[in-house]
C-alpha cells in the first residue's frame, strides 16, 4: 500500500494512477493535514502487533487463573494438597496448546467474514469495515504468535520426563507393583491411542512449521498463488 494525501484532488488522483501503473495499491489518506501522521508511520514500533499481543495477554491470564483455581487452589482448600509446582510446567503447558488453536482460529476467521459479508452484498468492491479491515491485517502477527505458542508447548512436552513429579509417579508404581507382587500388562489399545495423540501432534507441528515459513515475505514471494494456496489449504 502507498498512502497519499493532498489537497488538490486532480493532482492526488493523477499520483493514485502512477503508483496503480507500478503495481502498487494506493490508499487515500485524506486532505494534507494527514502528511505529518503518514511521515510518522516509519518511526511507530510495531503498530501491527498491538492488538494480537494484547489479545495474547488477555487470554493467557485468563486460562492462567482459570487452571491455576481448577488444578491448585481447588486442591488446596477442598483436599489439603499442595500442588502449587503445577504454575512451573504443567499450566504453561496446558495453556500453550489452547492459545496456539484459538489464535490460528482467528487467523482464518476474519476470512469467512468477509467472504459472508461480501456475498450479502453482492459485490466485492466495497470497503470491510474498519474492524474488519484491521483484523484481516493483522492476521500474519496473530498466525506467528499462536506458532509462538506452539512451540512452547513443545519444549514444555519433552521436559515432561525428567521433572521430579513425574518421575515420583512412576517410581511409586513400581514401587505399588513390588509391593503387590503384581505386574500391570501392557495395554495395546491405550499404546495405540498415546502413539497417535504424539504422532498426530508432531505431524501438526510440523505442518504448522510450515505454514509460518511460506507466510514470510522472503519465502512466499518464491512461489506462486497456487503453491501458497495449496500450503495454506493443507
Amino acid at each position: 500500500q502507498v498512502f497519499v494525501c493532498g489537497d488538490d484532488m486532480e493532482a492526488k488522483q493523477m499520483v493514485m494512477d502512477i503508483v496503480r501503473a507500478l503495481g502498487l495499491t494506493p490508499l487515500d489518506q485524506g486532505s494534507l493535514l494527514a502528511a505529518q501522521e503518514i511521515e510518522n508511520y516509519p518511526l511507530q514500533l510495531f503498530p501491527m502487533w498491538k492488538f494480537p499481543i494484547l489479545l495474547s495477554l488477555g487470554l493467557t491470564a485468563f486460562f492462567f487463573f482459570y487452571c491455576l483455581t481448577r488444578d491448585v487452589i481447588y486442591p488446596y482448600v477442598y483436599e489439603n494438597k499442595d500442588f502449587s509446582f503445577f504454575i512451573a510446567i504443567s499450566i504453561p503447558n496446558r495453556i500453550c496448546p489452547i492459545l496456539a488453536l484459538i489464535l490460528l482460529a482467528l487467523v482464518y476467521l476474519p476470512g469467512v467474514l468477509a467472504a459472508i459479508i461480501q456475498l450479502y452484498r453482492g459485490t466485492k468492491y466495497r470497503r470491510f469495515p474498519d474492524w474488519l479491515d484491521k483484523w484481516m491485517l493483522c492476521r500474519k502477527q496473530l498466525g506467528l504468535v499462536a506458532l509462538a505458542f506452539a512451540s512452547l508447548h513443545v519444549l514444555y512436552t519433552l521436559v515432561i520426563p525428567i521433572r521430579s513429579f513425574v518421575r515420583w509417579r512412576i517410581s511409586s508404581q513400581i514401587i505399588s507393583q513390588a509391593l503387590n507382587n503384581k505386574t500391570e500388562p501392557l495395554n495395546n489399545s491405550n499404546a495405540w491411542l498415546s502413539d497417535s495423540y504424539v504422532a498426530l501432534g508432531i505431524l501438526g507441528f510440523f505442518l504448522f512449521v510450515l505454514l509460518g515459513i511460506t507466510s514470510l515475505p522472503s519465502v512466499s514471494n518464491n512461489v506462486n498463488w497456487r503453491e501458497f494456496r495449496f500450503v495454506q489449504v493443507r
